[in-house]
């Protein structure tokens, strides 16, 4: 019994030690960035842009994206998002900034301020732009928006796929399709 005891327990050893080494490996830290990149949310109901984040990139590497962005500014009280996980990634169906009021007894408050919003019963989704040229689409008919004198190009992945870079500019908005 001692003996299936011993094996048993260098075994386990053995499997811990694999785990280890294996599941370090696996796990790439990435390159860190530098520079800063910026995330808009532009309603096309209102004349100027809703929301701008200009994010310094030095807290993040190569293997973040966009999304790790979005998520730090919610974690932040900057921003606020719905979507879901699925088998593209992450989906986004609204995005907005965080609004800080007063109640009636002067406390404050913190309000989601939704800018854009999914509508599928009327046609309306989010779509993303981007100046990354690995994100860009790259087929006929692609659509474009100008933003600060430059031209986005949809991006052809969604949010959580997306790269950081100097410079990069993620442009949210909403389009119409299937109405």
């Amino acid at each position: 019994m001692k003996r299936k005891t011993a094996v048993f327990a260098a075994v386990l050893c053995a499997l811990a030690a694999a785990f280890v080494v294996l599941g370090g490996c696996a796990e790439e830290e990435g390159t860190a960035l530098s520079g800063s990149m910026t995330l808009v949310f532009d309603s096309k109901d209102t004349q100027k842009t809703d929301a701008l984040f200009e994010v310094d990139l030095s807290a993040y590497t190569d293997q973040d994206s966009p999304m790790d962005v979005l998520s730090d500014l919610v974690k932040e009280g900057k921003a606020c998002y719905e979507g879901g996980g699925g088998l593209y990634g992450t989906y986004l169906t609204a995005v907005g900034t965080i609004a800080e009021t007063a109640d009636e007894n002067g406390q404050t408050v913190k309000t989601e301020n939704f800018i854009l919003r999914q509508d599928a019963s009327a046609g309306i989704y989010l779509y993303i732009y981007t100046n990354v040229a690995a994100d860009q689409a790259d087929y006929e008919g692609m659509s474009t928006v100008e933003y600060e004198g430059q031209t986005l190009v949809e991006s052809a992945k969604g949010i959580g796929g997306m790269h950081l870079q100097d410079g990069a500019v993620v442009y949210l908005t909403t389009i119409v399709y299937g109405a």
